[in-house]
């Protein structure tokens, strides 16, 4: 009960003292403006065929991106979750895109965004301006760790972690996530979490 209390308080900014950290909750994680891809994309995939669930992780990711504009964005597993690459792109259609992903994924994928992302077959230690990594079911042989996603990152770089609680192996690498030093801010969503590596911010983990 106090955690919930706790978290529906930090989600409306009470308690939040950093400036920024106010801003990207309130106005980022919690905003309630309905943009034009929330519709359009459910629309495209429909007349395609496709059937991709949409979920919040995907309006949640519309909204990051749009907030940073990243220039390099590494989605990692997401099996057959075709609508996220989409919500990316029409949050920052210049970015660049690139999907860590199995075969079958990939050879859908391709046809639903005709070209608009790129894709990898192993890790490969690029800089990234933003990575969503997806917990769940995530191949071993991806390479998925603190100490990679930090070799490909910089300052200004985030990360969105999908399914946290997914499993025991996920909940204890978010509670790393936010142990680390190396790493200012995180944001615990239950499902979700957001990692802001920005040094210039003291390091806080919230609850929202």
């Amino acid at each position: 009960m106090f955690d919930h209390l706790k978290r529906l308080r930090t989600a409306k900014g009470f308690g939040v003292h950093s400036p920024f950290a106010f801003n990207f909750i309130t106005n980022v994680l919690f905003e309630k403006y309905s943009y034009y891809a929330y519709f359009d994309i459910p629309q495209y995939l429909s007349e395609k065929h496709i059937d991709a669930p949409i979920s919040s992780i995907h309006q949640l990711s519309f909204r990051i991106v749009n907030f940073f504009h990243p220039k390099n964005v590494l989605i990692v597993g997401g099996k057959q979750d075709y609508a996220l690459p989409l919500f990316v792109n029409a949050a920052s259609p210049e970015a660049r895109i690139i999907c860590l992903t199995d075969q079958e994924t990939k050879s859908k994928m391709s046809e639903i965004c005709e070209g608009k992302i790129e894709f990898w077959h192993a890790f490969r230690f690029e800089q990234m301006d933003a990575m969503i990594v997806d917990m769940q079911l995530l191949p071993k042989a991806y390479g998925i760790s603190i100490e990679n996603l930090l070799k490909i990152s910089h300052n200004q770089t985030f990360w969105v972690i999908r399914h946290i609680d997914a499993d025991k192996g996920s909940r204890r690498f978010w509670k790393e996530v936010q142990t680390d030093p190396r790493i200012a801010l995180t944001f615990d969503m239950r499902q979700d979490g957001i990692v802001i590596l920005n040094s210039s911010y003291y390091k806080l983990n919230y609850l929202v």
